[in-house]
């Protein structure tokens, strides 16, 4: 039990500050936070949440099989910085609006809660950055003789974890003290995060391409 226990704390510390650090998904979330409300922040960090679930699991039964077909793994790697470069573009050209309105139909909340679903799942699950991350994870905190239910524990916390921190952001940027703060500055960080994701994709499709 105290090899499972050295391994556990090697996940769990790795894993949260990788958290902590800045990436695609934060900026996505910070960007639906502060311009389209709480709501909408906890629904994308669902669905980002959902993604990392499905690299996990990869990771958990087998995910060396994706990262030793060569075509597959670039082709997944194309395709996310191609999206990071779409969803950077759109963040771009979004113009101010007013923060944190109440005022919209039921079925069209029902639409808006499927698209930032979908925008978080496809960050997570196009970010080929993911597949080696978790895979990293498990390879750091797995031995041979580890028994499946401990396995399974170490993908249930990172998921909980992705999970959790992500809507803990949420509540930080939709706080009410800082409220005042994002409304003033909100359009700012969509620009910003849109350049970021900008350079992060198009770092990824050239490394893609040329390497």
């Amino acid at each position: 039990m105290e090899i499972y226990l050295s391994g556990f704390l090697a996940l769990a510390l790795a894993h949260f500050v990788a958290l902590l650090s800045p990436g695609v998904d934060f900026f996505l979330i910070l960007s639906n936070a502060s311009k389209y409300g709480r709501s909408s922040g906890v629904v994308t960090s669902a669905g980002i949440a959902t993604g990392n679930l499905v690299y996990i699991l990869l990771a958990l039964f087998g995910i060396t099989l994706i990262k030793e077909n060569e075509l597959v793994f670039a082709s997944l790697k194309i395709l996310g910085s191609l999206y990071l470069l779409y969803i950077g573009y759109m963040l771009l050209r979004v113009k101010k609006r007013e923060l944190f309105s109440n005022q919209t139909e039921e079925k069209k909340r029902k639409k808006e809660t499927i698209k930032y679903f979908s925008m978080g799942f496809l960050s997570a699950i196009l970010n080929p950055k993911n597949s080696i991350f978790y895979l990293t994870m498990f390879t750091i905190s797995i031995q041979n003789d580890t028994p499946f239910y401990v396995q399974s524990f170490y993908a249930a916390w990172m998921f909980l974890a992705v999970l959790f921190w992500d809507i803990f952001v949420v509540y930080l940027v939709t706080n009410s003290k800082s409220r005042i703060w994002v409304e003033r500055y909100s359009n700012h960080i969509e620009k910003v995060s849109g350049a970021i994701l900008l350079f992060l994709g198009s770092s990824i499709l050239v490394d893609s391409v040329l390497y």
